[in-house]
Formats: structure tokens, sequence, C-alpha cells
């Protein structure tokens, strides 16, 4: 899938913000951003997987 010229604009104006577009037969919203500020927003948010079984013995507390 590529983007309309229309598209294009708006994201090249918008830099780093999403653009909001608008699905207008269901009113669902979508963003668009670039894949380098999802990678890196994504990259914010990524749940820590750790080994919970590592804190049984009270040694280690990552949260404190």
């Amino acid at each position: 899938m590529t983007l309309t010229p229309e598209l294009k604009q708006a994201v090249e104006k918008a830099g780093d913000e999403p653009v909001r577009v608008e699905d207008p037969e269901t009113h669902t919203a979508y963003l668009i951003v670039r894949e380098d500020v999802y990678r890196r927003m994504s990259a914010l948010t990524a749940v820590d997987h750790s080994d919970r079984s590592l804190y049984e013995f009270g040694e280690f507390h990552p949260d404190q």
C-alpha cells in the first residue's frame, strides 16, 4: 500500500506527530506515523519479560 499525494503531504507537514485519518463509512479513526517514530514509541513501552522466579528469594527487587 502506498500513500496518496494528499496523505504524503499531511505526513510530511506533521513531522514526528501522528496524522489522524477517519474511515468515512465506519467513523473509525486511525493514526499514521513514520516507521522510525513508531519503533521509538514501541521501544519505550516494551514489557519486561524477566523470569519472575528469579525474585523468589527476595534478593532482587527491580521495582525498588
